[in-house]
């Protein structure tokens, strides 16, 4: 009789604990999409004194996070420091090799030392955070943000102009253009590929 008591309570017990992971997991992954958005506001908190429409805060901080990358890096990259992105440039014929690297860069777009439309594409949200590879926070980035991103060991220069929601097979995207502009997309909503998050900015003169 002892050792059937013994037994329930040891049974009650890994059932308990059992409930208790399964709950604790569950919050986890309740938690861990709103993780990038709760560290982008605690981010934008402490760094009230730059402004990342101002050129000059916006190379500082730019030039920060290039020092702080790790070597694997260097190359072509996007790095918006105000959303804490800082990806390689990847060019594939494989959108799914591209996007599982960084951000993928169209071909049928053009690229920045040519002008045109530089179009790149990366996930929403597919890596554990934090993660500098996705445009999770795209949404973030408002008129007169600047973008930088880095090809052929090149500064260029972005400043946002305009970002809206156009369906997903929309070829407005990769429209080409006579000034030399940056495209960024990425799926919306977060969990979903209905329609796409556009961002568009106009290279700057330095």
């Amino acid at each position: 009789m002892a050792e059937i008591q013994k037994n329930k309570q040891f049974l009650r017990a890994s059932v308990s604990i059992l409930g208790f992971l399964v709950l604790a997991l569950a919050a986890y992954l309740l938690f861990l999409p709103l993780y990038p958005a709760l560290k982008y506001e605690f981010f934008k908190q402490a760094s009230r004194g730059e402004d990342f429409k101002n050129f000059n805060d916006v190379k500082k901080a730019t030039e920060e996070i290039i020092v702080n990358s790790p070597s694997e890096n260097f190359g072509n990259r996007v790095i918006i420091a105000k959303i804490g992105v800082d990806a390689p440039i990847i060019e594939s014929n494989s959108e799914d090799y591209g996007l599982a690297r960084g951000a993928w860069h169209l071909s049928q777009g053009s690229t920045p030392d040519i002008g045109g439309n530089t179009v790149l594409t990366g996930h929403r949200f597919k890596y554990l955070p934090p993660s500098n590879l996705t445009f999770f926070l795209l949404d973030k980035l408002e008129k007169d943000d600047i973008i930088s991103i880095i090809w052929q060991e090149k500064n260029y220069y972005y400043k946002v102009f305009d970002k809206r929601i156009v369906g997903a097979s929309d070829p407005s995207i990769l429209a080409p253009s006579e000034k030399p502009i940056l495209t960024l997309f990425t799926c919306d909503p977060i969990y979903s590929e209905k329609n796409r998050l556009v961002v568009i900015g106009e290279l700057m003169t330095q």
